[in-house]
């Protein structure tokens, strides 16, 4: 049995990040100074005769202009989800595709899927089935968390439609913040208050996602790792450590 989790850790040992390729245009017009012999703008790139000084847009003399609210980059094609961690690695032809090339196009589709409308219908099927096997780790099966009672192919559909819906989900009008899965475990009825949702810096967001997919537990199946080798804060920004 310890030889199946060690391979299972291996397995679900990704998380999820969100990243969006995006273009590196300048985002400016300015080709140099700009209202000497014109009416003035607030973009010029540098003094005009009757300007006090650069416009309130401008970055520089010459230079493009900042990014920002006003001049935000163009987004390319979704390549990945802010999503919980572990679901893809776990949930998406994990277990119910046996190529590995196949099961690689499967979850890079999944995290580039940008179409949340759709979400349900396209991985509900393929999440149920893979937390199948995920539940019986334990030699202990309906013990997953929101488990249906009896051993029918429907067993794993409320937790796997929660799950398809892939975001991490936060109640703005908690401010309390004790558990990771809260929100969702709240919206599954499994816990009163589940608290505001998301995920703090700190939390080993992987022993809980193993515990709740395998023994419908907040903890007790764990990859062993307990902490990285630097210090995080949930109480101070950037609240993640500085790149090694």
């Amino acid at each position: 049995m310890r030889r199946n989790l060690t391979t299972l850790f291996a397995l679900l040992a990704l998380s999820s990040v969100a990243l969006t390729g995006c273009d590196d245009g300048d985002g400016g017009t300015d080709s140099g100074p700009g209202n000497d012999a014109g009416p003035v703008t607030n973009d010029d790139a540098g003094p005009g005769p009757t300007d006090a000084g650069p416009g309130p847009t401008d970055a520089g003399p010459g230079g493009p202009m900042a990014r920002g609210m006003a001049n935000p980059p163009t987004l390319g094609n979704q390549i990945d989800r802010a999503g919980r961690p572990a679901v893809s690695s776990a949930l998406i032809g994990t277990f119910t595709i046996v190529d590995d090339a196949m099961r690689d196009a499967a979850k890079n589709a999944y995290n580039e899927d940008s179409d949340p409308s759709m979400w349900a219908a396209n991985y509900t099927d393929d999440i149920a089935n893979n937390l199948g096997v995920l539940d019986g780790v334990d030699r202990n099966c309906g013990n997953q968390l929101a488990a249906g009672a009896t051993d029918a192919p429907e067993r794993y559909d409320a937790l796997a439609g929660v799950l398809a819906a892939d975001y991490l989900l936060i109640d703005t009008t908690d401010t309390a913040c004790p558990e990771y899965l809260g929100v969702e475990a709240e919206a599954l009825g499994v816990v009163p208050d589940g608290g505001c949702g998301g995920r703090r810096p700190t939390a080993d967001i992987i022993e809980r996602s193993y515990s709740v997919l395998v023994a419908g537990a907040l903890s007790g199946i764990d990859d062993g790792i307990t902490s990285d080798d630097a210090t995080h804060s949930d109480d101070t920004f950037p609240f993640l450590a500085a790149p090694l």
